[in-house]
């Protein structure tokens, strides 16, 4: 965090009225008792060193602050937190053939933010169950659910240069039966575009895993 507060643009966006930041679960580490709530291994030890992705955060629009807008109407079913946001630094270790960010690292970019919105919304929603806080009837019960990625459809759309911060924006798009579908950009500080996708994840019963 301390990393990216000192950089003034990330600093801004972070520091904003309303915005929660948070560790990617990629990079959550073990508790005293040995516990981690991720077996991941690649973005948490293997990339994470100064050559390749020394430092990530994400953040997203706190649900419940007077600064978030009112989410659209309907009955069509949601999450409690649509959108999330993480910021990699990325170095050079993640190039590929032609010097650039490898395409292959650039989808698992992709994938950790999906993940990560999904992981901020457990979280959230056991946040509000604990509080009872009453939540709108089209929000997804997440209670006893884990998710999975099913697929992905990725379009690379410029070539990334290293060392780049860039921000990873995954955006639920809807959400039918067990399909949830979530939309992902890659682009950094002035808006550039170096990569979408449209990814969808299946939802499981805990007790069915």
């Amino acid at each position: 965090m301390d990393y990216f507060k000192s950089i003034p643009w990330c600093a801004a966006i972070l520091e904003k009225t309303g915005i929660v930041t948070f560790t990617p679960t990629c990079r959550l580490q073990e508790d005293a008792n040995g516990y981690c709530p991720t077996q991941d291994q690649f973005f948490r030890k293997s990339l994470r060193n100064d050559d390749a992705i020394p430092n990530c955060v994400g953040f997203y629009q706190d649900p419940f602050s007077k600064t978030t807008s009112s989410p659209p109407s309907g009955s069509a079913l949601r999450l409690l937190v649509n959108s999330s946001t993480l910021i990699f630094d990325l170095r050079p270790g993640i190039n590929g053939f032609n010097g650039s960010a490898h395409g292959g690292l650039i989808s698992a970019l992709m994938d950790e933010a999906m993940g990560s919105m999904i992981f901020v919304n457990h979280e959230v929603y056991k946040d509000v169950e604990a509080r009872k806080v009453t939540t709108p009837p089209n929000v997804m019960n997440l209670h006893g659910i884990a998710m999975f990625t099913a697929s992905m459809n990725v379009r690379f759309q410029k070539p990334l240069a290293t060392p780049h911060i860039v921000l990873v924006t995954a955006t639920l798009n809807r959400i039918e039966g067990r399909k949830v579908f979530i939309d992902v950009t890659v682009k950094n500080e002035n808006g550039v575009r170096f990569a979408t996708c449209d990814g969808m994840w299946i939802s499981v019963p805990k007790e069915k895993l």
